[in-house]
């Protein structure tokens, strides 16, 4: 009986451990614009976000630019940025999640490795700049 209650409890862990480490966790910002967070096993912060993918894409390249000491490189076409952020190379891609919802990626590297404070950092920076224009824009008088 004790076997098997050990070896239950055990199996109970090993199943539970990876799927708490990569589990999604959700925050509701009152009027904000972030739906849903991931951060993936590869440092890759995910977010999902009510703003349409151009206007995500644009307040993407004005963020890294205020944060970046460099030039960023953008690609329009695939809505790809790469930027100097501390010393770490942060790649951002901006996705079509849904109609009018996008969706966001951010990694960073630094000396080869992941950089998930960087990374962090950048894609709350994104998300907060997203939602004072979202709260500031033409259309928050009806919101």
């Amino acid at each position: 009986m004790r076997t098997s209650t050990f070896a239950s409890l055990l199996l109970a862990s090993l199943v539970l451990v990876p799927i708490a480490s990569s589990c999604a966790a959700v925050a509701v910002l009152g009027a904000g614009v972030l739906v849903g967070q991931q951060v993936l096993d590869d440092n890759v912060y995910v977010g999902q976000l009510t703003t349409d993918a151009s206007r995500t894409w644009a307040q993407t390249k004005t963020s890294l630019s205020h944060m970046s000491t460099k030039p960023i490189d953008a690609n329009n076409e695939l809505r790809r940025a790469i930027a100097d952020v501390d010393g770490a190379k942060c790649t951002v891609v901006v996705e079509t999640y849904d109609l009018n919802r996008s969706q966001i990626r951010v990694s960073a590297t630094k000396f080869g490795f992941a950089a998930s404070e960087t990374a962090r950092v950048v894609f709350e920076r994104i998300t907060q700049d997203l939602d004072r224009s979202n709260s500031s824009g033409p259309n928050s008088a009806g919101n």
